[in-house]
């Protein structure tokens, strides 16, 4: 709905939220949005005096333990979280109206959104977004954070200055924290079941295994591949099962065969996508300086040049994972804290 949409306005104030001060504090204003868990809402802080969103867990979820503990640990994730990169939590707390996180107010619109409007992007521009996701990953992943969960919604873009892609990361609320080499808390998940989005899990994630900065690595390189070239690196498949069966059989093809990209970044990119954790890059700071030396590296004839005696190497599995069952699956939360674009992109 438009922003004067009267149809808009009317269904605001049938939301009996509108107008309530969640803590005696934050004034709820305007529904951003909503799912399965939860839903954001534009609140001004009254005692801050700033704008702010808020994320409310549904009431009816409020006596729901797994549910309390993954909406407890998202805000325990973004309260550890400083990096510029990521989406600020001011508070997490609970009153009688359910749990609740403030966050950052943003402006902008998310890396879903910029793709849907416009389609596939110039290999430049993804490779500068993906490098301020580094960043945002690599304080995370040195606190013990796992997203988990990186996809195009939960990245988003706003225009600071002349910078038009200026990145946020959102949504740990599926991050596992692991304190000294072991879980804060018992997992969420349990045997058979996973949380998130399979389109972009790594194998480890889809058959319940350990999943760790490498598994953040492998996603953001299906994002890499995805924002460049419009398609999925191992295609779209309509079940988990399908899902898992392509990333242990299909090999994807170079970017640069579906898109115009230095072969330097289709090594970046099929580095990222290594079936084996061992096979992607150690850490995301490793992937973070090889984006900045093909930023940094000139146009594509000198790319072309230094990496033609590169080993463009595709790994492999030795055999087929299999599953005894198929996986169940918990819905995987959406809810960017976003506030509607201020001008259209």
């Amino acid at each position: 709905m438009k922003p004067n949409d009267p149809d808009r306005t009317r269904v605001e104030r049938l939301d009996p939220m509108i107008g309530v001060a969640i803590a005696g504090r934050y004034r709820l204003e305007l529904k951003i949005a909503e799912g399965g868990f939860g839903a954001i809402y534009r609140a001004f802080d009254l005692r801050g005096d700033r704008d702010v969103a808020l994320k409310l867990l549904h009431p009816r979820l409020a006596t729901d333990p797994a549910v309390i503990a993954r909406f407890r640990r998202e805000g325990a994730a973004m309260s550890k979280l400083r990096n510029p990169h990521t989406v600020t939590a001011y508070e997490v707390g609970e009153t009688r109206d359910g749990l609740f996180i403030a966050m950052e107010l943003l402006e902008g619109i998310s890396l879903y959104d910029n793709f849907r409007e416009t389609g596939p992007m110039e290999w430049r521009r993804i490779a500068r977004i993906a490098r301020q996701v580094c960043d945002s990953l690599a304080e995370a992943h040195a606190l013990g954070i796992v997203h988990r969960d990186l996809k195009p919604a939960n990245i988003h873009l706003e225009e600071r200055g002349h910078d038009r892609d200026y990145v946020k990361v959102l949504d740990f609320g599926i991050a596992k924290i692991v304190q000294g080499g072991a879980l804060e808390n018992v997992d969420l998940t349990h045997a058979g079941q996973m949380i998130g989005t399979f389109d972009y899990m790594p194998p480890e994630q889809m058959v319940g295994g350990e999943c760790t900065g490498q598994s953040d690595i492998f996603t953001l390189g299906i994002v890499m591949y995805e924002m460049l070239t419009g398609e999925l690196p191992f295609g779209a498949a309509a079940t988990a099962g399908a899902q898992l069966a392509a990333l242990v059989t299909k090999t994807p093809r170079p970017p640069s065969t579906r898109a115009d990209c230095p072969p330097e970044l289709d090594r970046i990119i099929l580095r990222c996508l290594g079936r084996k954790p061992a096979e992607r890059y150690p850490d995301v700071r490793a992937l973070a300086r090889d984006l900045d030396q093909l930023l940094d590296g000139g146009d594509e004839r000198t790319l072309v040049k230094k990496i033609t005696t590169a080993r463009m190497d595709v790994p492999t599995i030795d055999e087929p994972t299999q599953l005894n069952a198929s996986p169940k699956f918990l819905p995987s939360s959406t809810l960017p804290g976003v506030g509607p674009p201020k001008k259209k992109r």
